[in-house]
């Protein structure tokens, strides 16, 4: 099955689990939603299957329901099998994360990607792939930064190369939008970007990483294009990566140097149209 398919019955099968509960409950459309606390017209998208329920969304249907957690099990069931088996241990990591420290040499982390920048990122990978499975991929990728919109989101902090930023990823429109992204992003009180710059010489490492902090303990996770992902807890391996994170924060920009260099940027490539 593609995962185009998946993704659609993923969304169809919780779409289902919507209806019988509010049918369970007895109550109109406009009354669930104001009971979850979503807009009227989104419950009915959802209900209908023409969007994916969200994660908080099945959160509230448990509080709705006291259902103490099985809409949500329910929900990381049907959606989280599309992701990779690889990918599945970082992914529940992020969600659960209280901090996270990303470095991107290369191109964006897709907690922080655009719709577009990721759909761009993906045809890139994935040549051969349908407009619908590249659809499906980025879909996958926008639902796991809902974490940043939560009443009480995880401390971001990202070290980014300024050739990640100049790299025209998806055309000047594409960039324009992502740059601008990240500059508003800059300005979220729990989310920190650096910009490693061209002249800030060689960096420490070139190889892309991700420390979590989750439940008190840290975790590094690395990816290799030919073997996946792989998490980490070693105590070796988490004294490497924060001293070389040390290394980085310091070599970069600082956050408002950064957040003038992205508004620039932004601007630049607006122009270059």
């Amino acid at each position: 099955m593609s995962e185009s398919s998946r993704r659609s019955r993923a969304i169809a099968a919780f779409a289902e689990e919507v209806r019988q509960q509010r049918q369970h409950l007895g109550i109109s459309q406009t009354a669930y939603a104001n009971l979850l606390n979503f807009s009227q017209p989104l419950v009915s998208k959802v209900e209908r299957g023409e969007v994916p329920a969200s994660s908080e969304f099945a959160k509230a249907m448990d509080k709705a329901g006291d259902t103490a957690g099985v809409y949500a099990r329910r929900h990381d069931d049907l959606f989280r099998q599309d992701y990779p088996d690889w990918f599945k241990p970082y992914a529940d990591l992020e969600q659960d994360a209280a901090a996270i420290v990303d470095y991107s040499p290369t191109l964006l982390v897709g907690l922080v990607q655009t719709e577009a920048y990721a759909a761009a990122v993906f045809r890139a990978g994935h040549p051969t792939e349908t407009v619908d499975e590249i659809k499906a991929r980025v879909e996958l990728r926008v639902q796991r930064q809902e974490i940043l919109n939560r009443s009480e989101p995880p401390r971001l902090w990202l070290v980014v190369a300024e050739g990640v930023l100049r790299m025209e990823v998806g055309g000047a429109e594409v960039m324009r939008e992502q740059v601008g992204y990240l500059a508003d992003l800059a300005e979220r009180p729990n989310v920190t970007i650096q910009v490693l710059r061209v002249r800030d010489g060689a960096p420490p490492v070139y190889l892309p990483f991700t420390l979590l902090t989750v439940d008190g303990q840290q975790v590094v996770y690395s990816e290799s294009w030919v073997g996946g992902g792989s998490v980490d807890r070693s105590p070796e391996a988490i004294a490497k990566t924060t001293a070389v994170c040390d290394h980085l924060r310091m070599t970069a920009a600082s956050a408002q140097d950064s957040l003038d260099l992205l508004r620039s940027l932004a601007k630049q490539q607006g122009a270059d149209e």
